[in-house]
C-alpha cells in the first residue's frame, strides 16, 4: 500500500566520502538531480569528513554510524554505497528502523545473509532494492525493446565479451574479501543476460588464474580468485549464449554484446575505450542482408535528469564514473521511488540479489577446471 512522505524522499547516503568514491561520485549526483528525492543525511567513518560532506553536498545531518543514520526519524530511504563486506550490517540495521534500502551489488557475503536480508525486507514491508546497474541501462533497456518489437526475429544466441581493469588489484584478487570478478562483474553480467534475454535455462563455467601472484604494487598476493571465467548455456526458448569475462589484460578494455536472431543482429559497444564502464554502451543493428548502422538511445528510456554533458565524472583517482552509470542508478532510484510512492513491487530486489548470489556460490571455487552445469537462475542450487 502507498505510504505518505514530504514532496521529496530524504535519503542517508552510506559512503559519502567527500574526496572520492561511488557514493559521492555517482549515487549523490544522481540524488541531487532527480525530482522527488533530497539527500537529507551523509556518513562517513570520520567525523571530519562526514561533516565535510555534510557542507560540501548541502545535506541536513552528518553521521560516522549508519544504524544512527538508519534510525533518524527524517531519515526515508538508506542507500548503501560502501565496501561489500559491511553490506549486510548496514541493510539489516536499515531494514530493522524500517526503512526503504537501495544496496550497491553484492547484497551480502554469503548466500545465508541475503536470505536473512530479503527475508527481514518482506516482514518489515519496506521497499528494498539491489543495485544490479544494467537493469536501468538505457542501451540494454533499448535492446530488450527492439528485440519485443521483432527486430532481430527469433533469437538465436547471445554472446558477451568483457574486459576490465578490477582482477589485477589485490581488493579483487581473494575470495575472502567478497569483491571479486566473479561476485562484482560476474552478478551483474549474469542478472542482465537472464532478465533481458529471456531467462537462463542452463548454465556451465570453466575459470582460471592468469595474473601473477602479486598486487598492482608489486606486493606478494596469495590469489585465489579467478581472473578470467567463461559462461556458456542455453536461455528460455532455445537460444545459446556465452560471457568471456576477464581482467587478466591491460588492452582493450570494454564490452561487447552481439545477439542474432532469424531476422538481424544487434551489436551493443563500449562507447569509449578510455570508459570502459559496464553501462556505457551504444548500439548498432541490421536486418538480414543489410549493413550495421547507429540505433541511437531513445530519450525516454535515458534518465531525463542526467545532462548529455559531461559524459563523466569523478568517482575514483583513475576512474570516472560514465553518464550511462549515472543514467542507468537514476532509471533505478526512479523505479524505486514509484514503488515507494505508488505500493507496489520493486525490481530488482532482494530476493532477486539471492537469486544471483546463489547461482554466483555455486561457482566459487579457486579453480574450476570442468564444466558445471546449473539449472535455471532462479532455481535452487
Amino acid at each position: 500500500m502507498a505510504q505518505p512522505y514530504p514532496s521529496d524522499l530524504r535519503v542517508g547516503l552510506v559512503g559519502a566520502n567527500p574526496e572520492f568514491g561511488w557514493g559521492s561520485g555517482a549515487h549523490r549526483r544522481v540524488i541531487e538531480r532527480l525530482a522527488g528525492f533530497t539527500l537529507h543525511g551523509v556518513c562517513t567513518t570520520r567525523r571530519e569528513s562526514a561533516e565535510r560532506a555534510m557542507r560540501e553536498f548541502g545535506a541536513a545531518h552528518a553521521f560516522t554510524d549508519a544504524a544512527e543514520l538508519a534510525r533518524h526519524p527524517e531519515i526515508d530511504l538508506v542507500s548503501i554505497c560502501v565496501k561489500a563486506p559491511h553490506h549486510y550490517a548496514i541493510a539489516r540495521a536499515a531494514l530493522n528502523a524500517g526503512k526503504h534500502v537501495y544496496c550497491e551489488w553484492p547484497l551480502a557475503l554469503t548466500v545465508a545473509q541475503a536470505e536473512e536480508l530479503a527475508a527481514l525486507a518482506a516482514t518489515r514491508g519496506v521497499k528494498a532494492m539491489i543495485g544490479l546497474h544494467l537493469r536501468g541501462a538505457p542501451a540494454l533497456r533499448h535492446a530488450a525493446r527492439l528485440i519485443a518489437e521483432g527486430f532481430v526475429g527469433k533469437v538465436f544466441s547471445v554472446n558477451l565479451h568483457v574486459r576490465v581493469f578490477g582482477p589485477i588489484m589485490g581488493a579483487m584478487a581473494v575470495r575472502a574479501g567478497g569483491t571479486t570478478l566473479l561476485s562484482i562483474y560476474g552478478g551483474h553480467l549474469l542478472d542482465a543476460v537472464d532478465h533481458y534475454f529471456g531467462g537462463v535455462a542452463d548454465i556451465a563455467v570453466r575459470s582460471a588464474i592468469h595474473l601473477p601472484p602479486v598486487d598492482e604494487t608489486g606486493a606478494a598476493i596469495d590469489r585465489d580468485a579467478a581472473d578470467h571465467l567463461l559462461f556458456d548455456g542455453s536461455l528460455n526458448g532455445g537460444a545459446l549464449f556465452s560471457v568471456d569475462l576477464a581482467g587478466a589484460s591491460l588492452a582493450g578494455l570494454g564490452s561487447t554484446w552481439r545477439i542474432e536472431g532469424s531476422e538481424g543482429v544487434l551489436v551493443l559497444e563500449t562507447r569509449d575505450p578510455g570508459l570502459p564502464a559496464i553501462e556505457s554502451l551504444i548500439m548498432r543493428g541490421g536486418r538480414v542482408g543489410g549493413p550495421l548502422h547507429p540505433l541511437p538511445t531513445p530519450a525516454d528510456l535515458e534518465c531525463a535528469a542526467i545532462p548529455a554533458e559531461p559524459d563523466r565524472y569523478f568517482a575514483y583517482p583513475g576512474s570516472d564514473a560514465s553518464r550511462e552509470a549515472l543514467s542507468a542508478i537514476g532509471n533505478l532510484y526512479s523505479d524505486l521511488a514509484e514503488a515507494i510512492r505508488g505500493g507496489g513491487g520493486v525490481s530488482p530486489d532482494f530476493t532477486r540479489a539471492v537469486e544471483i548470489q546463489r547461482l554466483l556460490a555455486s561457482f566459487d571455487t579457486p579453480l574450476a577446471v570442468k564444466p558445471v552445469v546449473r539449472d535455471a537462475v532462479g532455481a535452487d542450487a
